[in-house]
């Protein structure tokens, strides 16, 4: 936790794990084996449910890097 130390520098770690997900993201709609054929519609397959947590992940950074942001302010 760069939070207390240096919540600038928080911020901006948070905000590079960030984009990360959001790269990792991105391979759902490019990589042809995340998804399954089912009976009616396409799912996830288990390559796609595991990228999928990078959702979660993604929703995670952005709330701390915002939390670090107002911690900077405040100093």
């Amino acid at each position: 936790m760069a939070k207390p130390l240096a919540p600038r520098a928080s911020a901006v770690g948070s905000l590079g794990a960030a984009a990360m997900m959001v790269g990792t993201l991105s391979f759902l709609v490019t990589t042809p084996e995340a998804w399954r054929e089912g009976h009616r519609m396409s799912q996830l397959s288990v390559l796609g449910e595991a990228l999928l947590k990078d959702g979660v992940l993604l929703g995670a950074s952005l709330l701390t890097a915002a939390d670090s942001r107002r911690a900077a302010e405040r100093s």
